[in-house]
């Protein structure tokens, strides 16, 4: 895939530029976030679709794909919303409820608003989950060896325990380009199933398929100067599985031994968690804009001498930052990792 991918940009890589350079012009109208250019608040427009995706990210991705405003492109979780725990209220149903698609991640990350959707759904509203159609990681596929002399995982253990379960398949799909990039025609098909014009559709999709696949160059990039006996990862909950997949990294272990934000912690998984980040000597863990640090907080306190970094995990930043949009919130995030990793100069 990464080869074909590098390959589209040499191609239409003038045409990305082009419509990168008309997305800086978009802005966030009403609180909705806009993710791509043309994008602009439901209702403006009522002879245009109205999209409503889960979360900021899948929004963008969306608009992304929707360029040049074929859609109006709405998002119920807002920015620095948790994905796990987001309650929707009435006025979310509705929108919901009058939505053309709902672009759902799906693998139970949107837990508390499940519920909501699948009863919109009933009602007749077509749902894309797009987390189904991209091949996810099964947990077992990446954890890390505990350490411990009797043959078992503990991470593997906490994930079928913690009373959060996704099942075996990992949801946080956004962290890999490339699952992404597929994730690009699936969503045109349905924006197509939903009435927008195909040829429009197609041209935005192979444009935006370019630029992920240079964002996959440049975060390749950007790590590859960090030795790969530094690529280790401790974060809050179990959230970047699809980045270490990716780009060579090691999830050490997680804070909330979940996939779930909404899992608990005990005191001996900390001190455990703990002890092991002092073994491997690990320089920095990760934390999320989204969640109480509190937990994280108190492990860098059992290692000593150990940073806590803040990263976005389920949700974009502010309009105007750097991480407003995917593209730019994947960069932001590895180039985070990789000198919070490199700050001691090595474990």
């Amino acid at each position: 895939m990464r080869s074909i991918l590098s390959n589209m940009v040499l191609v239409i890589r003038s045409s990305a530029v082009v419509r990168s350079a008309a997305c800086i012009a978009a802005g966030v109208v009403a609180g909705l976030v806009l993710g791509a250019c043309g994008s602009d608040a439901a209702g403006s427009d009522p002879g245009r679709p109205t999209i409503v995706a889960t979360t900021s990210i899948w929004a963008d991705i969306t608009a992304n794909v929707a360029c040049d405003g074929l859609a109006a492109v709405e998002t119920i979780i807002p920015l620095g919303g948790d994905p796990h725990s987001f309650e929707p209220s009435l006025r979310d149903r509705e929108t919901m409820e009058n939505a053309t698609l709902i672009v759902a991640n799906g693998l139970m990350l949107e837990e508390s608003l499940d519920d909501t959707i699948r009863a919109v759904e009933n009602d007749g509203v077509t749902v894309l989950r797009v987390g189904d159609e991209l091949d996810p990681l099964p947990f077992a596929d990446r954890d890390a060896d505990d350490g411990d002399d009797d043959g078992t995982d503990d991470d593997a253990d906490h994930h079928a325990d913690d009373g959060h379960d996704h099942g075996d398949r990992d949801p946080h799909i956004w962290f890999d380009p490339g699952r992404v990039s597929a994730a690009v025609p699936v969503i045109a098909d349905s924006l197509a199933d939903a009435g927008l014009d195909r040829g429009a559709l197609d041209a935005c999709a192979t444009a935006f398929q370019a630029e992920l696949a240079q964002l996959d160059g440049d975060v390749e990039a950007i790590v590859a100067p960090l030795p790969v006996e530094q690529r280790v990862l401790v974060t809050n909950h179990d959230s970047l599985g699809y980045f270490a997949d990716r780009y060579g990294f090691e999830v050490l272990g997680t804070v909330i031994p979940s996939s779930s934000s909404l899992a608990e912690t005990n005191t001996a998984d900390l001190d455990e968690l703990a002890d092991r980040i002092a073994r491997t000597g690990v320089p920095a863990i990760f934390a999320e804009t989204q969640h109480s640090t509190g937990d994280i907080e108190a492990v860098a306190d059992r290692v000593g001498d150990i940073e806590v970094v803040t990263l976005l995990t389920g949700t974009l930043g502010e309009p105007g930052s750097d991480a407003a949009t995917y593209l730019g919130w994947l960069r932001q995030n590895a180039q985070t990792i990789v000198d919070a990793l490199t700050t001691s100069g090595g474990m």
